[in-house]
């Protein structure tokens, strides 16, 4: 065979490959835009105390929920409710900020605490800390404990609020269990007080306060943790009774907007 044919038909082969190469995008189906039909989610909240054991299993049929109600709007200068996926509902004062879908977290080390149907006063008071506030609330749940093991567990999360383990531990008082009652309902409270904290910025506080109120939980968790936690003499720091008021506010969620789906 001449050198001529075989070039030819070497030249036809690869124009024949070429065609077929070119013609399957064709005919495979369109790719669709970076991200097209895809849902971004929240990230997942990090584990209240750090712990890598699973929780227990709820009781068969059990209401739950992996996302908190949405946010209840109300007129300019009214209470604000916030619902929360464990069954209860709270309201703050107006000239607080309503962050009910995100959520409240300190770190410390390898430990988290972390609060959702959250809410804060004072935000960024302190411009050089970022994310300050002076007064956060927010609810978390606790399975496989009594009200009491529950309180004194969530308690101990102000260890994570208020330590840094890059300077000396401050000193934590706490006073408690108190056995009180919340809308008819049994719940132990303790309140935790701090002192000498290591203050980053000058604008920083060295003392704050950290309550938190175990209850039965009727949603996701058998029992619901309330929390309080505010900064203490410094300019516009709240009275230590703002928590007793924002205790006075917790009731059953009982309104179709507020109910766990």
């Amino acid at each position: 065979m001449g050198l001529g044919k075989i070039s030819i038909r070497l030249a036809a082969s690869i124009a024949l490959l070429v065609g077929i190469v070119w013609a399957i995008p064709q005919l495979a189906p369109q790719v669709p835009e970076p991200y097209e039909g895809v849902q971004a989610l929240p990230p997942a909240s990090p584990s209240a105390t750090g712990s890598t054991t699973a929780p227990p299993p709820l009781p068969p049929g059990f209401p739950s929920m992996n996302r908190p109600p949405p946010k209840i709007d109300v007129p300019d200068g009214q209470p604000q409710p916030i619902a929360t996926k464990f069954g209860w509902t709270y309201e703050i004062p107006p000239d607080w900020r309503n962050f009910s879908t995100g959520t409240a977290g300190w770190s410390n080390g390898d430990r988290s605490v972390a609060y959702g149907a959250s809410a804060d006063y004072g935000y960024g008071y302190c411009p050089e800390v970022d994310g300050s506030s002076l007064a956060e609330s927010g609810m978390t749940g606790r399975n496989g404990m009594d009200l009491h093991a529950a309180a004194l567990d969530a308690a101990r999360g102000a260890e994570v609020v208020f330590g840094d383990d890059a300077s000396t531990p401050p000193r934590i008082e706490y006073s408690g269990p108190r056995d009180i009652e919340v809308d008819g309902q049994s719940a132990v409270r303790y309140t935790v007080r701090s002192s000498g904290i290591h203050a980053s910025a000058e604008c920083s506080p060295t003392e704050a306060t950290f309550d938190v109120v175990a209850m039965p939980g009727f949603a996701t968790a058998t029992v619901a943790v309330f929390m309080v936690q505010l900064d203490q003499n410094i300019e516009g720091s709240l009275e230590h009774s703002t928590v007793d008021n924002l205790i006075s506010t917790l009731r059953r969620s009982n309104s179709e907007t507020e109910q766990p789906r």
